[in-house]
């Protein structure tokens, strides 16, 4: 009999210890928290992917610097035709829509007369909900730098 008893005990303190957490609070804990897990993109809205990105930058300007810091900062035009590729890194929900910190490298397509120019480093992309898409307001610079010469 103290063998059933001591058996039903076990086996009832292993199912409260798995029930939900009664104030709804994940360990990870409560939105006030640094680090606690938030949803980022809202249900029903489409993931803003790295191909959605390097689909929006084209045509927009930003001002770079050369890796060395020689020489002053010129202004970079992302082209429909040239390599780009981006890595997200960082996603935050904002009051407006989203914040997205990526690794981007892209390069030139030089003529003959032209070096050859590559640019990498990190971008933090703005976007809003409009309606029924993402659209990238904004770009800021924090790493984002040119090089010239050998282009991979």
């Amino acid at each position: 009999m103290h063998r059933i008893l001591l058996i039903a005990a076990v086996a009832l303190l292993a199912l409260t210890g798995c029930s939900p957490d009664p104030q709804g609070l994940s360990s990870a804990g409560t939105d006030g928290e640094r680090g606690a897990l938030r949803p980022v993109q809202s249900s029903g809205k489409p993931e803003i992917t790295p191909e959605k990105i390097t689909r929006d930058v084209v045509g927009r300007k930003i001002r770079v610097s050369e890796v060395t810091g020689i020489g002053p900062p010129t202004e970079w035009t992302f082209e429909a035709d040239e390599f780009k590729r981006a890595e997200i890194l960082e996603q935050h929900a904002t009051e407006k829509g989203l914040t997205i910190v990526v690794f981007m490298t892209t390069h030139n397509n030089p003529r003959a007369d032209e070096d050859n120019v590559q640019v990498s480093g990190k971008l933090q992309l703005h976007y809003e909900w409009r309606i029924v898409r993402w659209v990238l307001t904004s770009i800021d610079n924090l790493t984002f730098r040119y090089s010239l010469g050998l282009s991979t």
